[in-house]
């Protein structure tokens, strides 16, 4: 059972978001597509066909701290056929679903005891398995990841209920709930229209529309429900905030928050820098708050950097429009419009994940145009010649995580037009001590006594170093019910733990004793 006008309402959002989404998003019917024409189960090379079934999964099989293809490619290359016949009996029907995945799961235990590398994971855990279900029975599954489903389940005040650490029940609950939401998709004559208009020959058709129903799940859980018109009288009634209640909110001091504000006031444009956990999306929303006077979201954009995106998702370019190419306005450019009609107002455009993208390729002229000296001076736009200016009450605040190696330094020429501001975790901050103190826990202070251990150990080691910490928010929002024993291992097993393993790869004796340290607090 759902609520069908909150369904409604995300339906609502998603068709008026629907072509710059689509172009990000398109990934997804494009490597279903590729893995339909290229998966053999009895190929002669079952490793070349693996890997060439999976070049189109980067988005879905490899993340920051997720390696799962790259892992069942190495094990693909070591055992051949043990991994083909992995395969053969996950996509076999006749089997219960949850032995399937708990099988694949223990036989790639086995792989990694057998092959390492030592200090790693093989990440094939439920919500690998279910990709690769989905990719080879997309009218089917599919994908399964907890936080989304449990998110749109929450929003549509659904009566299926997901819990953390219960995946058995969680995954013979999750097909139920998507597929009731489809039902309702599919009678959405407009967005049905609107999807297969879009759909092109390199991407897999999804009849069924199971993969339109799971990405309106991953589009809902970063928009905010369409909140109700409020009376006459209330419509300018928007919560105020000020600096006291950032110091609340956000584990910092007040001395680095002047700085802070002054700095992105002087510059306009700054990066919080700073390794997982410090809260650094967190503070970004609450800077821009503080910095406005009011918990205002006309006044703030989001949007988060990847490999595929380019500058005519954020500035302007040339989208599908039926049989033509229409030229389409791009996020940045409709928000720059929108500050730029609002002079005396400060306006907040927030990008998660900055130096994922290709920068000089997605900012283009607007490398020149964010420049403090340069705000509000025009300057001609490549695709059709109009004057633009990014506007001078518009402030920039781009994130990055300094743990993550995989990705090239940031662009020099964006580099010197950003100031940059290191985020730190903030275990020892007043703010974070009274929250400590208000839980009233001994295993969970013995545990934290333990992080800020591991933590001056990461900063003194020189292959990593401070931007490597582990950070406070991982154990922040719990109360004295909630701040219970098996919460905390589940952040030490799925959080830590997989990032020290990726830390220490090659050094598994330091890993395996930072294991038993942090498991022994709970012994």
């Amino acid at each position: 059972m759902i609520d069908r006008q909150s369904l409604d309402e995300v339906l609502t959002q998603y068709k008026e978001n629907f072509p710059s989404h689509w172009e990000e998003e398109k990934y997804k019917w494009e490597a279903i597509k590729c893995f339909q024409d290229n998966w053999d189960i009895n190929a002669q090379d079952f490793p070349a066909m693996l890997s060439k079934s999976l070049s189109k999964t980067e988005n879905l099989l490899t993340t920051s701290y997720d390696f799962s293809r790259k892992m069942i490619e190495f094990y693909a290359e070591q055992n051949p056929e043990e991994v083909r016949s992995m395969f053969m009996q996950l996509f076999d029907e006749n089997i219960d679903l949850i032995e399937r995945i708990n099988g694949f799961i223990a036989r790639s235990d086995k792989l990694l005891e057998t092959y390492g590398p030592e200090g790693k994971q093989h990440y094939q855990k439920e919500g690998t398995i279910t990709t690769y279900l989905w990719l080879r029975y997309p009218d089917i599954y599919y994908i399964y990841k907890f936080r989304q489903v449990k998110a749109l389940s929450d929003r549509l005040e659904s009566n299926y209920e997901f819990k953390q650490g219960a995946s058995t029940t969680n995954i013979r609950t999750y097909t139920k709930f998507y597929n009731e939401v489809r039902d309702v998709i599919s009678e959405d004559s407009e967005l049905i229209k609107m999807f297969t208009s879009a759909l092109t020959e390199d991407c897999y058709p999804d009849p069924y529309f199971v993969t339109l129903t799971a990405d309106i799940a991953y589009f809902s859980k970063d928009y905010k429900e369409i909140p109700p018109t409020p009376p006459d009288d209330k419509l300018f009634c928007i919560p105020p905030y000020n600096k006291g209640k950032f110091l609340e909110e956000v584990f910092m001091s007040e001395e680095k928050y002047d700085k802070l504000a002054a700095v992105l006031l002087n510059k306009k444009n700054i990066i919080l820098q700073g390794a997982p956990g410090v809260g650094k999306t967190f503070s970004a929303k609450r800077l821009a708050y503080s910095l406005i006077g009011a918990v205002n979201e006309d006044a703030i954009e989001f949007v988060q950097f990847h490999q595929n995106y380019s500058y005519e998702d954020f500035m302007m370019g040339y989208k599908p429009n039926g049989a033509s190419f229409e030229l389409k306005k791009g996020v940045f450019y409709r928000f720059c419009k929108k500050a730029e009609a609002d002079p005396d107002a400060k306006y907040f455009f927030i990008i998660d994940e900055i130096n994922r993208g290709n920068l000089s390729k997605i900012f283009g002229e607007l490398l020149m145009l964010i420049e403090n000296d340069y705000r509000g001076t025009p300057a001609t736009l490549a695709y059709n010649d109009e004057k633009f200016s990014v506007p001078e009450n518009l402030y920039i605040i781009g994130m990055m995580n300094t743990a993550d190696r995989s990705l090239a330094m940031i662009d020099y020429a964006l580099r010197r037009r950003f100031s940059f501001f290191e985020m730190e975790p903030g275990f020892e901050t007043e703010g974070f001590i009274q929250y400590q103190q208000s839980l009233k826990n001994e295993t969970f202070n013995d545990l934290l006594a333990k992080v800020i251990e591991l933590n001056l150990e990461i900063a003194s080691d020189r292959s990593l170093g401070r931007g490597f910490c582990i950070g406070h928010s991982y154990f922040c929002g719990r109360d004295e019910l909630s701040c219970t024993d098996e919460w905390m291992q589940e952040v030490v097993d799925y959080d830590i733990l997989p990032m020290l393993g990726e830390y220490w790869f090659d050094d598994h004796e330091k890993y395996q004793r930072w294991e038993n340290i942090l498991h022994g607090v709970f012994q």
